[in-house]
């Protein structure tokens, strides 16, 4: 599932969680005891740990991934009958089976997740969030969630506000991971669709916008400032997206809605853009405002 982590450009490798009734042999255990959410951060950094009962801080984490029945007030979402006796966090590559692959991700990275896979419909409440919003709810339903953690795993785990994690069985990340393959052939967020290929009234939208053609993209100026238009298919080969790029010279940090791709003496100012959220391809609505949004973004950075 490499090819996932690189589409997304994400810096966190997906976690693989399995959970056991019998202690397994030949995994490293946690050298002192934590909480499953900073076993679940560690492990996207590389780490394998299994996880006992005696290695978890949080009781509630307890109940949710089945080491234990809640005694007073029942606590859901959570693994039932309580017969985990070990639970195995590591890089996905490293656990075979898993029951559930998470990602850390920005809402950014979650938003074009849920464009591949058409949609996630997410339930969270801010609490048992790891634990149980992204174990125990997918093992229960079969299906994707995302959750915005809770305060315990951004006090604890070290988890920046710009962080959530989206949870699902395996099954729905390989279904992921076919959509990236089939974008990046089809030419995806990464490169365009050649030009020639394109409907011929595209092309006239963005002769009538001032941009010429290239091979695979098309480049013109906007106040001042050189642009490459790049225009990308979906999984079912339709022209949906926009990738506009600004080269600007030297080491540049992006400013925010765009990201940084080094190009020898220049940088790439880049983002990617979906038909229809502001502007449209087939007329050219919007689509010049919204690159003098980005020039102006550029210019002010």
């Amino acid at each position: 599932m490499e090819s996932i982590r690189a589409y997304f450009g994400s810096k966190y490798r997906l976690v693989g969680v399995k959970l056991f009734k019998e202690i397994p042999e030949g995994y490293p255990t946690p050298e002192k005891p934590g909480k499953f959410c900073e076993f679940v951060r560690r492990a996207a950094l590389g780490e394998v740990i299994l996880m006992r009962e005696q290695d978890e801080e949080c009781h509630q984490s307890l109940i949710a991934l089945g080491f234990q029945e809640p005694r007073f007030v029942d606590l859901q979402p959570r693994i039932q009958p309580a017969e985990t006796k070990a639970v195995l966090i590591a890089p996905v590559e490293e656990v075979k089976e898993p029951d559930v692959v998470l990602m850390i991700a920005n809402p950014r990275q979650v938003m074009e997740a849920a464009a591949l896979l058409h949609g996630i419909e997410a339930k969270f409440a801010g609490e048992i969030a790891v634990c149980g919003e992204v174990i125990a709810q997918p093992i229960k339903t079969g299906k994707a969630n995302v959750t915005f953690l809770c305060g315990g795993a951004r006090m604890f785990a070290d988890y920046k506000d710009s962080e959530v994690i989206l949870g699902a069985p395996p099954e729905v990340f390989r279904e992921l991971e076919a959509r990236v393959k089939a974008l990046e052939k089809s030419c995806g967020a990464l490169c365009g669709c050649r030009t020639s290929d394109l409907p011929q009234h595209v092309v006239q939208v963005f002769s009538e916008l001032g941009f010429e053609r290239g091979i695979d993209y098309f480049f013109g100026r906007v106040d001042s400032q050189n642009v490459r238009i790049y225009l990308n298919k979906d999984t079912e080969g339709r022209v949906r997206y926009i990738t506009v790029h600004l080269p600007v010279k030297g080491e540049v940090e992006p400013p925010p809605g765009l990201e940084a791709r080094r190009r020898g003496a220049w940088t790439d100012l880049y983002a990617t853009f979906k038909d229809g959220e502001g502007f449209e391809i087939s007329t050219g609505r919007g689509i010049r405002e919204l690159i003098q949004e980005l020039v102006r973004k550029v210019k002010q950075s």
